[in-house]
């Protein structure tokens, strides 16, 4: 639809109610002639002159049911009782009701003097479309509330994307294509914050998204809303204890924990292993904060009662944040959060990937099934190559006794398993530890065998993708890179340009051949470079300060 939209530049409301229309499966043979016609690169005909009155709005092609049942009227002299029936009977393939209206359709417009062979082109015309056909009532309303979105996204695209995701909360497919978008349209969408969620997915003073309180899992609601009241009624959080005490008995260490792998204290600079740390006590942060808020609690409520109010000294003492010991396991922290938020928001662990990714892989892993069906469809190999985490892994048995294995992959857009066989399973199966970052390719071909039944019975597609080869992700540059390969102008070249580049690049010295292209926009010529001296380390990091110093990159394969 999108890009027949794009193809069709709609520049009234009635295109967008057409499209709507045709974009089903009977009328959707017909939206090349009407985009075609409607863009006057082919000419407007009717199959019959007095046809012009009814189908003039949509360029000569049928598109509604009350066209049908108009022009049946107007052709054929049908009553409109007989019209309606039309209607209903192409819709609910009637055959024996559509032989004896066809055969009245025929004899009226033979009456009112019409071509026998233009009336039965257009009778063929008809039952090839009516049957999905949809009322133009009914395309009306679905076009409106396009148009209502498409609307709100242009103009208010945040607070559109906060929305779909606060209704696709339970939808991670939907949630995934939602996060996409909002990458595309450089709309950040951050962790959830005590002192800026509410209970859900909301827009802050910054245009970012954050995410909603009452979406972090096994997170009670009631806490969430003692949240929202509090900070409403008081203002915002000074530090993690500022919170404990205002909240009090509303907390307990489920709650905290909740907030704490969500990333809902992040705000306050405290790392999340902090709160899994011993104190001086011996107990960890996170016990030490929960008993805290509830003595703090308790002894403002005994303060409330007393005649002489609270004794200093008596006050509760606030627990201390543990010092920060050892490296911080990034990638235990990002599955704990997407455990409780249902997907990775601070990060992700396959962006330090991301150079490899887009420039060595052909295919998300969405859309690895519809490349194999493509692929059936045109009776064509394909050859193809993903990259994933893996996220499960086990090993099964055949009827006949044999072991196989099953993985699920996963990636930005989706998740994709992958089932291995025989020598496959063998020689693989070694890379498949879950968490392991694999760079995957293979060739989408026709099964070597398929028992007859099954192809009969069409119970296994034909086609599947088989894998030819696994590297992990992170061995690729090496593994795959013949050179790494930069592009420079000559307006480029200013001091400040040349040693920031020099700079750069010997902070990521490595085992990758450097090659520049400086390219002079006056004399079109263009010279390449080799480097003698330099070889680099080719990381995300690396690529991302480049583009920022608008240096163009791109991978020398072997």
């Amino acid at each position: 639809m999108k890009t027949w939209l794009q193809r069709l530049h709609p520049e009234r409301f009635e295109d967008l109610i057409a499209m709507n229309a045709l974009y089903r499966p009977g009328p959707m043979d017909y939206i090349p002639d009407f985009v075609d016609r409607k863009l006057g690169l082919k000419p407007i005909e009717y199959d019959l002159p007095e046809m012009e009155e009814f189908l003039k709005d949509t360029y000569g092609v049928t598109v509604y049911q009350e066209q049908v049942m108009l022009l049946s009227q107007k052709l054929a002299g049908f009553t409109k009782g007989q019209a309606d029936k039309l209607r209903k009977a192409m819709g609910k393939k009637q055959i024996a009701i559509l032989n004896e209206l066809k055969d009245k359709f025929m004899e009226g417009g033979k009456a009112n003097g019409h071509p026998e062979k233009m009336l039965d082109k257009i009778w063929k015309d008809w039952e090839k479309f009516a049957q999905y056909a949809f009322n133009k009532s009914h395309a009306t309303c679905y076009a409106w509330v396009s148009y209502q979105t498409g609307w709100l996204k242009c103009h208010y695209p945040a607070e559109f994307f906060a929305a779909n995701l606060s209704c696709n909360l339970s939808n991670m497919p939907e949630i995934k294509k939602i996060l996409t978008d909002c990458k595309a349209h450089k709309i950040k969408v951050l962790n959830p914050d005590v002192n800026e969620s509410y209970s859900h997915f909301t827009v802050n003073k910054e245009g970012n998204i954050r995410f909603g309180l009452k979406g972090i899992k096994s997170f009670g609601t009631n806490v969430a809303e003692a949240i929202i009241a509090d900070r409403t009624a008081n203002g915002t959080y000074a530090d993690i204890f500022d919170f404990v005490e205002r909240l009090g008995n509303s907390l307990g260490r489920k709650a905290i924990e909740c907030l704490v792998y969500s990333g809902g204290f992040d705000s306050f600079g405290i790392q999340r292993k902090q709160f899994f740390l011993s104190c001086r006590s011996g107990n960890l942060f996170i016990d030490e904060l929960a008993r805290y808020a509830t003595l703090y609690s308790q002894d403002a409520a005994n303060s409330a009662a007393s005649l002489f109010g609270e004794v200093e000294e008596m006050k509760p003492v606030r627990p201390d944040i543990p010092e920060m010991v050892g490296a911080d396991d990034e990638f235990e922290w990002l599955q704990k959060e997407k455990e409780y938020v249902g997907m990775y928001i601070s990060s992700h662990p396959l962006d330090k990937y991301a150079f490899e990714m887009e420039s060595f892989t052909n295919c998300e892993l969405a859309n690895l099934n519809k490349q194999v069906a493509e692929c059936e469809a045109s009776k064509k190999k394909m050859k193809v190559a993903i990259a994933g985490l893996v996220t499960e892994y086990s090993t099964l048995t055949t009827k006949t006794g044999k072991p196989y294995s099953k993985t699920k992959l996963e990636d930005y857009s989706g998740a994709y398993e992958l089932a291995l066989f025989g020598r496959d399973h063998e020689a693989f199966m070694s890379y498949m530890k879950p968490h392991e970052s694999l760079y995957i390719e293979g060739d989408i071909e026709e099964k070597y065998f398929i028992k007859p039944e099954e192809r009969a019975q069409g119970k296994t597609s034909p086609y599947a993708f088989r894998v030819k080869k696994i590297m992990l992700l992170g061995n690729v540059n090496e593994t795959m890179l013949n050179a790494f390969s930069i592009s420079i102008t000559t307006p480029m070249l200013t001091e400040k340009f040349r040693k920031d580049l020099v700079s750069l690049i010997q902070a990521n010295r490595g085992t990758v051949p450097l090659k520049m292209f400086l390219y002079d926009p006056q004399t079109k010529y263009k010279i390449e470079f080799h480097s003698t001296k330099y070889r680099v380390a080719v990381t995300t990091e690396l690529v991302s300060a480049l583009k920022l110093l608008g240096v163009q990159c791109s991978p020398v394969r072997k």
